[in-house]
């Protein structure tokens, strides 16, 4: 396998010039396995790099050797999907080489993709306290900081970040507008929004954060434009369903039926097209016309399924022959 250029450079991430060195040039053939080893990791052949570090750790290389070896390991580890091992062999590098970075900010991504962030948070700071402009560093402790809910901290890293790749990589802007949407931050999400449409100017997903950004202020009339210009960019039964959705909250129920029959007619037991159908029915005063919209609804998902029992509640109950008099 080989491996991109963009991970050969993170191994000398803020590493100390020794790292890549032998260690006084005394054990030749430890210095010879170990450029065996770096020759197979420059290639991309992990399962190569794996192999050699038996027979390279057997020869009890100095310490410099064995930190330009560590390197190659964990990040070999990472690409066979040998994460545990890579995390016990980073562990270990940072007990014995704290001043190298390398081992801080790859056991920090590990844990940061693993559901961990509050184990990465520290090692990225350290990362950060060498290298305050490392990209990478300042999104995954954006990302750390966001998962944990943290969001004002995530702000202030996701603005370094972007600033620091002037605005142009659109998955780092897409994050961080994401983030400024579940902050309720309406004024950055736009400003970066704005930004992205510069960077990526056919992806959609830049009209969806200016509509998320108005119906999160309640104003779904005017998130309309936004969600269609998404939808002409990139339509998708989510996105349709959510114009019906804007539409209803709009106040427009009956271009929001419209909406939701033609979802309807592809599935006719979607429980979201059915609860926005019936909950539009229900404001124009047609419930027992609504009801048995609800009760597709009421099967599906936890948020359709509460909204329709609500409503259901409010609508009497069939009466059955048994029942009359």
């Amino acid at each position: 396998m080989r491996l991109p250029a963009a991970l050969l450079l993170t191994l000398c991430l803020a590493a100390p010039a020794r790292a890549f060195f032998f260690g006084g040039g005394t054990d030749k053939k430890a210095g010879a396995v170990l450029e065996n080893m770096r020759s197979a990791f420059e290639t991309g052949n992990c399962v190569s790099v794996l192999k050699l570090s038996a027979s390279f750790l057997g020869e009890k290389p100095p310490a410099g050797m064995r930190e330009e070896a560590y390197g190659y390991m964990g990040r070999c580890y990472e690409a066979v999907g040998s994460a545990d091992k890579a995390i016990g062999l980073y562990k270990l590098s940072l007990e014995l080489y704290p001043d190298n970075v390398l081992f801080a900010y790859r056991l920090a991504l590990i844990y940061n993709q693993s559901g961990f962030p509050e184990l990465a948070i520290p090692l990225f700071l350290k990362v950060l306290f060498v290298k305050t402009d490392d990209i990478e560093a300042n999104l995954g402790l954006a990302r750390a900081y966001s998962r944990l809910g943290f969001l004002s901290k995530a702000k202030e890293l996701y603005s370094r970040s972007v600033i620091l790749q002037d605005f142009m990589d659109a998955s780092s802007l897409e994050e961080d507008a994401r983030c400024m949407l579940r902050k309720r931050d309406w004024a950055e999400a736009l400003f970066i929004a704005g930004k992205g449409a510069q960077a990526a100017p056919r992806s959609a997903v830049w009209h969806l954060v200016e509509a998320r950004t108005m119906a999160g202020q309640g104003k779904y009339a005017q998130a309309l434009p936004f969600i269609e210009a998404a939808i002409r960019l990139q339509s998708s039964r989510q996105l349709r369903l959510e114009r019906a959705l804007y539409l209803l909250m709009g106040g427009l129920p009956r271009r929001a039926i419209e909406a939701a029959d033609a979802e309807l007619s592809a599935d006719v037991k979607d429980p979201l097209a059915s609860i926005i159908k019936g909950m539009a029915l229900y404001s124009l005063g047609n419930k027992k016309e609504a009801e048995p919209y609800l009760y597709a609804a009421h099967s599906g998902g936890p948020f359709t399924a509460k909204i329709a029992a609500s409503l259901l509640g409010a609508v009497p109950e069939k009466t059955t022959d048994s029942c009359k008099k």
